[in-house]
């Protein structure tokens, strides 16, 4: 009974996608941290990003559900049951998020409002007219709130964080291509990426970037063990790692989405 009980729990936590709302959380914190590991303390700024996350993707989801003649995805088909509750705390967690704004620096705040117009560009622009570039803007999306948050509070940015801050980005993509990929394969009439491009081309764009992870820890992260290097060490194990779950299709088929949304926790191990 335990473990049923328990596997409940942690379905709603990846159908709901508070499990990446955690591991945004874990990432934000991950690159506040830079350049050398200093203590982390802004819980505003945290507590912000997650409402602000979460938020969105139920925005997201239920908009799809709008839009889509047919829902497809588990993830979709829990937002479309619980569409009402999931509206309430879409709406409740907007509003605290606001509210929390007036607490914040003003440079963040105009951060916060350019990235909130490139959101509604990405949410009634880019996926009505091309909803295939969905793969591509979400990630991107995602690392400038990650990374962007702490780099714009920081009075400067090293090279070194640059680079990492550019890797985080490739991880995401390949989140999102694998997604892609799976769901393609699961469901050929889905609407994405690597149906546009083809499952082969797919596959092969998550291992170059796989590679170029890897060149860049070897050329940029190798000679030193500080907390940037430890950083980018993470960043290419959860590259090569996405690449080995997308290369064993039939081993992964049935739980890839927690086990590729899991990879996101794995700075915890330097933080």
């Amino acid at each position: 009974m335990i473990l049923k009980f328990a596997q409940k729990v942690f379905n709603f936590l990846v159908l709901s996608n508070l499990n990446v709302v955690v591991a945004t959380a874990v990432c934000f914190v991950s690159f506040a941290k830079l350049p050398n590991g200093q203590a982390f303390n802004d819980y505003l700024s945290l507590a912000q990003l997650c409402l602000t996350c979460w938020a969105i993707y139920i925005f997201d989801r239920l908009k799809d559900n709008v839009s889509s003649e047919e829902i497809t995805t588990e993830r979709h088909q829990f937002h479309f049951k619980y569409q009402f509750i999931l509206q309430i705390l879409m709406i409740s967690a907007v509003a605290i998020s606001v509210v929390m704004a007036f607490f914040q620096p003003t440079k963040l705040i105009v951060y916060g409002l350019i990235l909130g117009i490139f959101v509604l560009i990405y949410l009634y622009y880019i996926t009505q007219r091309w909803p295939f570039l969905k793969e591509i803007f979400m990630p991107l999306i995602y690392t400038l709130a990650v990374v962007g948050v702490p780099f714009t509070l920081n009075s400067s940015i090293s090279f070194s964080s640059w680079l990492l801050g550019f890797m985080f980005f490739g991880a995401i993509l390949q989140n999102s291509l694998s997604f892609s990929y799976f769901e393609t394969i699961e469901d050929k009439n889905n609407q994405n990426l690597t149906t546009k491009m083809g499952e082969k081309a797919s596959r092969r764009v998550i291992n170059l970037i796989a590679a170029s992870q890897i060149f860049l820890v070897i050329v940029f992260f190798s000679s030193q063990v500080y907390y940037p290097n430890l950083l980018s060490f993470v960043l290419v194990f959860i590259s090569i790692t996405t690449s080995l779950i997308v290369a064993n299709l039939a081993l992964f088929q049935k739980n890839y989405r927690w086990v590729i949304d899991a990879l996101l926790f794995l700075p915890l191990v330097i933080i």
